[in-house]
Order: C-alpha cells, then sequence, then structure tokens
C-alpha cells in the first residue's frame, strides 16, 4: 500500500495520462486519446488533484463509475480524509506521509500530497 512515488514524479512523467489510465482501465478496454483534448486543457493542479482522488479509490477498492471518458471529463474530486477508515492504521506506519490539516473549514487526516495539492492550511505532520 506504501505510495512508490509522488504525484509530481506521476504527473511530471511524459503521458501523464497514460499513467492515470492505468489506474481507471487497467484492461484499456477504452482508448485513452477520446479525453486527451479535456486532459490537456485541465490545470497541472486539476490533473493532480484527479489523479490522487482516482489512486486513492482503488487503494480503497471502491469502484469507478462510467466510462474512463466520462470520469476525465466529469469527475470533481475531492481529498480523502482518512479520519476513521480502516485504512489508517496502514497508512500511517508506511512512508505515505500523513497529516492533520483544515479543508474548506474542517479538520481532518489526509496525505501530505492532498493537503498540498488541495492547498489545506493549517498542516501539522503525524507521522
Amino acid at each position: 500500500m506504501a505510495q512508490t512515488e509522488n504525484i509530481d514524479d506521476a504527473i511530471a512523467k511524459k503521458g501523464s495520462i497514460e499513467h492515470l489510465w492505468k489506474i481507471i482501465d487497467p484492461e484499456n478496454k477504452h482508448p485513452y486519446a477520446t479525453c486527451l483534448d479535456k486532459w490537456y486543457r485541465m490545470s497541472l493542479t486539476e490533473q493532480r488533484r484527479l489523479y490522487l482522488y482516482l489512486l486513492y479509490r482503488k487503494w480503497r477498492g471502491e469502484p469507478f463509475y462510467g466510462t474512463p471518458y466520462e470520469i476525465v471529463c466529469n469527475c470533481h474530486p475531492r481529498p480523502t480524509n482518512w479520519n476513521g477508515r480502516m485504512m489508517i492504521n496502514s497508512l500511517m506506519k508506511s512512508t505515505t506521509k500523513m497529516v492533520s490539516a483544515c479543508f474548506e473549514g474542517s479538520f481532518g487526516i489526509y496525505t501530505l500530497d492532498e493537503a498540498n495539492v488541495w492547498e489545506m492550511t493549517h498542516i501539522s505532520t503525524l507521522n
């Protein structure tokens, strides 16, 4: 479950849409070329947010709804507040940096990547 690369490394890769596509369509049933235009019109911050959101959904074993095209075009990603989730203990013990941070006026436990990408405030490290 440990994160093997940080979000900047993943998004900075040439062809980062291919990297994202492996998360949402590992069997490659849908060509990613269908949403390249939308992907490249997204800001780097929007790309990072979508990547993290989908990566953490996959970690939690939650399904993706819609086609990959619909996901890229219509998804409104939100950070995961890990407080009270079953995976928090393994995340705290892993190399993934966890923080307490404020998002939209509420405190929670997030990964450091989420806190940075969603520009959270009042960040305190936990591990």
